[in-house]
C-alpha cells in the first residue's frame, strides 16, 4: 500500500486528475449512440483491428528484441569489459536472437499476420496510380492473384531474416575474442542499424490499420521532430562561427560569379513560338509551353485591347497533334515553332528562355545576390556571413505563422519544385507537411539549443581544447551532452506542441486525426462526437508524451545532481 501511496505521489498532477475522471470517460465513450463510431473515424480503425493489432505487436517486439539482442553484442565488445560480464550479454544475445529467428518463421508462414501484411503493402503505394490495389466495401485491398504474389515474397524476405538472425545467434556462440575491440565495431554496429531500421520502419514507417489516423499524426510528429531538431542544431552551431575575412571575401567572390553566370545564361539564344490560326474558337498549347507564355495567349495580354474572358485553351501532347487539329478544325489557333507553322495566318510571335535555362539563371542570380548580401553585412557587422543567414532565417521563420509556412511549402513552392525538376520531384502531400513543419520549428529549436550551449561554462570547453581535443570531441562529449541535458524540458514542450501542430497538416488533406474528424462530421453532422473524440485522443497523447518527458529529464539529470523530486 506505501509502494502506490508513493507511485501516486510522484506522479504528475494532471495525470491523477485524468485517472480519476476516466472512468466516467470510458462509461460515456461505451454508452453514447455516436461516440463509439465517431472514435473509430477519427483514430482510423479498421474493421479487423483486433488481429491487425495483434499481428503488429507481434512484429513490434520480433524487431525489438533483435535491436536489443544487438545492443547486448555490442557491450560484449568492449575492449576494457569484464570477463563475466561479456559472456552474460553473449547468452542475452543468443536468447534474443534464437528468438527473433523462430519469430519470424512463425511470422512467414503464419495465416494469422497475412491480414497485416496486406494492409502494408496497401498503404505503402498510392491507390490512384497503382494497378494492384482496388476498392472492396469502401476499403482499398490487393486485387485477386497480387495478394498471393506479394505475401509470397514477403514470406521469403521473413525466411530470410530469420537464417540471418540463426547467424547472429550462432555469432553469440563463439569465443569472446571474436567480434571483439574495434575490428568488429564497425559490423556490430551495422547490425544494430540493420535491427533499428526493422524496428522503425514496423512502429512509424508501415501504416497500422488498426489506427490509420492515430499513425500518421504520431508519424508526421516524430519525423517533424526530428528534422527540426537536426535543423535547429545546425543554426545553432552556425550562429556560433567565429568571423573570417577570408568568408567574407570568398562570399562575395562566389556571389558575383553566380550573378555572371545568371546573366550569361538569361542571354543565351531565346527560342521563339508563334501564335498561328484565328482567334474564333479554342487554342491548342503544346505541353511544356513555358506558363508565362501560357497565361499571356488565355487572357489575351498579346492583344492591344484585353478581352474581357480568357481564351479557351486546349492542352496538346506535341506539335504534331496540334497541327492535325487545326487542319481538323477541332481547334482554331496554336502556339507552334516558326518552322512548323507554314503559312497559316500569324497572329502574334514571342522569344522566351526555355524553362529550363530559365530556372538555372533564376537560381544562380538570386543566389548570387544573396551570397552578396551575406558577404557585405557581414564585412559591415564583422560577422560571419553563415552567422548572418542563420540569424535572418531565425527571426524571419519565427515572424511568419505555421499554417502559412504549411502551405506555402505545401503548395506553391512544392508545385514550383515539381516544374523545374520536370516531374521528378512530386513530394506526397504528408511529406510537404512534414516539412513544413521542420522548417518552423527548426527556429525556436535552434534558441532553445543556443541557450544550451551558453550554459556550458566555458572553462571546461578551453580545458578540452588544451587536452588536444577536436572541435567535433569537443562538441561530442562535452557541449552536446550537458546541452541536451539542460534543455532537454524545452525540448519536450517542444515535442507536444509539434504534437498538436500536426493538425494543420489536415489544410493539405493529410488524413490524420483532424482530417478523419472532419469528414466523419461532415457524413454525420454531428455536433459535438467528432470534436470531443479528436480533443480526447489530443490530450490522451500530449499527457502520454509529458510523462514520457518528465521520466526521460529524471533520468539525464539524475547523473548531474538535480533530478526532481
Amino acid at each position: 500500500m506505501t509502494s502506490v501511496y508513493f507511485w501516486l505521489r510522484n506522479m504528475r498532477a494532471s495525470n491523477l486528475v485524468f485517472m480519476a475522471i476516466s472512468p466516467f470517460i470510458i462509461y460515456a465513450l461505451l454508452t453514447a449512440r455516436n461516440y463509439g463510431a465517431a472514435l473509430r473515424a477519427v483514430l482510423g480503425i479498421e474493421d479487423n483491428a483486433p488481429q491487425l493489432l495483434g499481428s503488429f505487436t507481434l512484429f513490434a517486439v520480433t524487431a525489438g528484441i533483435g535491436f536489443w539482442g544487438a545492443l547486448q553484442l555490442m557491450k560484449s565488445s568492449g575492449i576494457d569489459q569484464d570477463t563475466d560480464f561479456a559472456r552474460k550479454c553473449r547468452q542475452r544475445g543468443l536468447v534474443a536472437f534464437a528468438l527473433q529467428a523462430f519469430a519470424l518463421l512463425y511470422l512467414a508462414n503464419s495465416a494469422y499476420v497475412q491480414p497485416y501484411l496486406i494492409s502494408l503493402v496497401v498503404n505503402s503505394f498510392d491507390p490512384r496510380t497503382t494497378e494492384w490495389i482496388v476498392i472492396v466495401d469502401q476499403s482499398f485491398t490487393l486485387s485477386e492473384g497480387y495478394d498471393v504474389y506479394f505475401l509470397s515474397k514477403i514470406s521469403q524476405v521473413l525466411t530470410y531474416g530469420a537464417a540471418f538472425s540463426a547467424l547472429c545467434a550462432a555469432l553469440a556462440l563463439t569465443p569472446l575474442r571474436v567480434l571483439h575491440g574495434g575490428r568488429s565495431f564497425v559490423f556490430l554496429s551495422l547490425l544494430i542499424l540493420a535491427q533499428f531500421a526493422f524496428f522503425f520502419y514496423i512502429i512509424m514507417l508501415g501504416y497500422a490499420g488498426f489506427a490509420v489516423g492515430l499513425m500518421v499524426t504520431l508519424r508526421a510528429a516524430v519525423f517533424a521532430y526530428l528534422g527540426a531538431s537536426i535543423l535547429g542544431l545546425l543554426w545553432a552551431y552556425l550562429g556560433k562561427l567565429a568571423p573570417s575575412e577570408m568568408m567574407i571575401k570568398a562570399f562575395i567572390a562566389a556571389g558575383v560569379l553566380m550573378i555572371g553566370t545568371g546573366v550569361y545564361i538569361a542571354n543565351k539564344p531565346h527560342e521563339r513560338a508563334v501564335l498561328v490560326g484565328s482567334l474564333e474558337g479554342p487554342i491548342g498549347i503544346v505541353a511544356g509551353t513555358p506558363s508565362s507564355l501560357i497565361d499571356t495567349v488565355r487572357y489575351g495580354e498579346f492583344l492591344e485591347i484585353v478581352p474581357d474572358q480568357p481564351f479557351k485553351v486546349r492542352s496538346l501532347q506535341d506539335n504534331n497533334t496540334a497541327i492535325q487539329l487545326l487542319k481538323s478544325g477541332r481547334i482554331t489557333a496554336a502556339v507552334l515553332p516558326p518552322e512548323l507553322a507554314g503559312d497559316l495566318p500569324l497572329i502574334w510571335e514571342k522569344t522566351y528562355l526555355p524553362p529550363a535555362d530559365k530556372t538555372a539563371a533564376t537560381i544562380a542570380f538570386v543566389g548570387g545576390v544573396l551570397f552578396v548580401l551575406l558577404g557585405v553585412v557581414g564585412a559591415i557587422t564583422t560577422t560571419h556571413p553563415l552567422v548572418v543567414f542563420a540569424n535572418f532565417f531565425v527571426d524571419t521563420i519565427r515572424g511568419i505563422p505555421m499554417l502559412v509556412i504549411i502551405l506555402y511549402v505545401g503548395l506553391p513552392l512544392a508545385g514550383a519544385l515539381k516544374s523545374a525538376s520536370n516531374g521528378y520531384l512530386d513530394l506526397q502531400m504528408m511529406t510537404r507537411g512534414i516539412i513544413a513543419i521542420a522548417i518552423g520549428y527548426s527556429a525556436y529549436m535552434a534558441e532553445i539549443f543556443r541557450a544550451g550551449i551558453e550554459a556550458i561554462p566555458k572553462g571546461q570547453i578551453e580545458a578540452a581544447r588544451t587536452m588536444g581535443l577536436r572541435e567535433w570531441h569537443v562538441a561530442r562529449f562535452i557541449v552536446v551532452p550537458q546541452a541536451i541535458a539542460i534543455v532537454l524540458p524545452a525540448l519536450g514542450n517542444e515535442f507536444i506542441a509539434m504534437l498538436k501542430d500536426t493538425s494543420l497538416v489536415s489544410i493539405l488533406s493529410v488524413r490524420d486525426l483532424t482530417q478523419r474528424m472532419r469528414e466523419f462530421q461532415a457524413q454525420s453532422f454531428l455536433a459535438f462526437e467528432p470534436f470531443n473524440s479528436a480533443a480526447l485522443v489530443y490530450v490522451l497523447l500530449t499527457l502520454i508524451a509529458a510523462s514520457g518527458i518528465k521520466a526521460l529529464d529524471r533520468v539525464v539529470n539524475k547523473s548531474r545532481g538535480h533530478a526532481e523530486d
